[in-house]
């Protein structure tokens, strides 16, 4: 009874499924929304500090009896030495949980990937956040701890905003996986995850996206 509860609610939400594109413009403006946050200054010390990021425009979040989210989101890879972005590659986001929960949330996710490892792990069929790789949500403030190296902690720290407001949110136990519908759609045949992360930013959407991640890493005044 609770898996024909669990499809039920999640078949008409599974059907909306954004185009590259819209993956493309919608991530862009979650970027935005969550840069312009006051307390976002942290989030742009752990950027510099980056070697990825993932960014999901829209992840629906149901509970009734059991829970679930799903979201599509993409893939960056950042070169540090030469401040040089790859990708991006589409990727899928789903997670089961169980306990008293109730209604239908909707937020914008933002996976700060700090380290090789976490980069790579977006580009397999099947891995569990918080299993070898590990995942915490991401510091608030205007700055990071001074005393902290956040680095060593975590290999990628999550945002989730709704409505210009931080929402809570644990991706223990989600499960990531590359979107090879979606990744061929945009590039027109099928390529291997990991050759997509040594492809350099050509559409305007893409050259959009990268453009305004370097003006926070580079532009933006160190916290």
């Amino acid at each position: 009874m609770r898996r024909l509860v669990f499809v039920l609610l999640f078949v008409p939400i599974f059907g909306l499924a954004a185009t590259p594109t819209e993956r493309l413009t919608g991530a862009l403006s979650i970027l935005k929304e969550l840069s312009n946050i006051p307390d976002s200054g942290a989030f742009v010390e752990l950027l510099r500090q980056s070697e990825g990021i993932a960014i999901y425009p829209s992840l629906i979040k149901v509970g009734l009896v059991i829970g679930g989210q799903y979201g599509e989101g993409l893939v960056f890879k950042r070169d540090t030495p030469t401040a040089k972005w790859y990708g991006p590659v589409f990727v899928k986001l789903t997670g089961l949980s169980l306990g008293a929960q109730i209604g239908i949330q909707n937020v914008g996710l933002v996976l700060v990937l700090m380290n090789e490892d976490a980069v790579k792990s977006f580009t397999s069929s099947n891995v569990t956040l918080g299993g070898n790789i590990s995942v915490a949500a991401g510091p608030m403030g205007r700055s990071l701890s001074a005393d902290t190296d956040y680095k060593l902690q975590a290999a990628i720290y999550s945002y989730s905003v709704s409505k210009g407001f931080f929402a809570g949110l644990s991706l223990q136990g989600s499960v990531v996986q590359v979107d090879e519908d979606a990744n061929k759609q945009f590039y027109g045949s099928s390529v291997s995850a990991l050759d997509l992360l040594k492809a350099e930013p050509k559409s305007k959407e893409v050259v959009d996206l990268v453009n305004y991640l370097n003006s926070l890493i580079y532009l933006q005044p160190a916290m």
